[in-house]
């Protein structure tokens, strides 16, 4: 009988922890028998119903927690369902991403404790290096309630950031904590038309969350400076969603960038298109380890970057295109230079095609979840004929 492991994501729609929930199951779908709670529910837009239609085909059921907001009541509610869900489908292994899924849960189990019958085996992974920046307090108890849980960090950064606020709130640290690079692969070119171009020059990409952590709210001042510092030519697609997407809209209506500037909704299937940009721009101010920065490498793309903790290690210690986070004078800098001598750098990044592959590579995030899961659902004495071993 296979294993029973239930994901707790925050919701389908664009993210990392989302993406690697989604390719454990893709990969792991013969061993284990899996579930999803998604606590926010399933984006109406392209990745959200595409990361829906992905775990469809493969008959995983997707249950959905909320449309509430977290702080208008969203997360009492959605506890209540997972705690129900819990009780009802008694998985072996619950896999819990971010903040928002690890405070459900926590709420969840109270509930669900004062049941009889064996409690599951709780894996976490830490998706940031800089964790609960909204909810100090809230984060201080869920650590607490969550301390025997195996702690899988995605970046040594994430793993540090987790260790330094508990230090913070006088928490004891914690044993046996292990990285687990996100793995990443290119997804098949589209069959549809190449993506679409607004001008002549070279290609700059922004794709994620219009968000403040994302550095969205930099991208006027980036490009206005970077394009006074080089007489080349670009154009500018800005591909995401969030909170800050109207001021982009009007900066984008006023501005008199002569760079060509398109925005749009996030993309499914991006990756299968970055080899068709000259550069991807990734001015964070905090990441754990984004798959998009492993994805422009591997298809040959230089990322523009900031040198932060979980970004600075997807890239070797020379790497000339990182800018502190929050400089908009040096990320600009960094993206005159590429716009001035596109090939050089193209060169660069395809020189790194090869490093990228093996640290960040599918097969070796695997073998990491494989040993845990196996290492989880272990009987002393007696090895679960579900499970194979690393690599297989």
């Amino acid at each position: 009988m296979r294993a029973r492991v239930l994901h707790v994501i925050s919701h389908l729609d664009l993210g990392g922890a989302e993406e690697v929930a989604i390719s454990l199951t893709e990969q792991f779908g013969g061993e284990h028998a899996f579930e999803f709670f998604a606590v926010g529910g399933i984006a109406d837009n392209a990745v959200g119903q595409a990361m829906h239609a992905r775990l469809r085909a493969l008959g995983v059921p997707v249950h959905v927690g909320t449309p509430l907001d977290m702080k208008r009541g969203g997360l009492p509610h959605a506890a209540l369902k997972l705690a129900k869900l819990l009780r009802r489908r008694r998985p072996d292994i619950v896999h819990l991403h971010t903040e928002i899924p690890e405070t459900t849960y926590a709420l969840a189990a109270l509930a669900a404790r004062l049941s009889a019958g064996p409690q599951p085996r709780v894996v976490r992974t830490i998706h940031n290096s800089t964790l609960w920046p909204a909810w100090q307090r809230i984060g201080a108890w869920v650590e607490g309630q969550l301390g025997s849980a195996t702690v899988v960090a995605v970046s040594q950064g994430g793993l540090r950031g987790l260790h330094a606020f508990r230090v913070r709130h006088g928490l004891p640290p914690l044993p046996d904590c292990q990285v687990v690079y996100n793995g990443v692969k290119l997804a098949a070119p589209p069959a549809s038309a190449p993506a679409e171009q607004v001008g002549s020059g070279v290609r700059v990409l922004f794709a994620g969350r219009l968000e403040p952590q994302k550095g969205a709210d930099l991208l006027p001042a980036i490009l206005e400076r970077a394009c006074q510092l080089t007489a080349g030519a670009a154009q500018v697609t800005i591909l995401g969603d969030g909170s800050l997407a109207p001021e982009l809209q009007r900066w984008a209506r006023v501005t008199r960038l002569p760079w060509p500037v398109r925005l749009a909704p996030p993309q499914p299937g991006l990756s299968g298109r970055l080899a068709e940009y000259d550069a991807v721009l990734m001015p964070s101010r905090f990441e754990g380890l984004p798959l998009l920065a492993a994805e422009a490498l591997l298809a040959g793309t230089p990322v523009i970057a900031t040198d932060i903790p979980g970004l600075r290690e997807v890239v070797p210690p020379t790497y000339p295109l990182l800018a502190p986070a929050g400089d908009v004078e040096a990320l600009a800098g960094r993206l005159a230079d590429v716009v001035d001598v596109p090939a050089r750098y193209r060169e660069l990044a395809r020189g790194l095609r090869g490093e990228t592959e093996r640290r960040f590579g599918l097969p070796q995030m695997l073998c990491g979840y494989r040993r845990i899961y196996r290492e989880l659902l272990r009987v002393p004495g007696k090895e679960a004929s579900h499970e194979r071993p690393c690599g297989a």
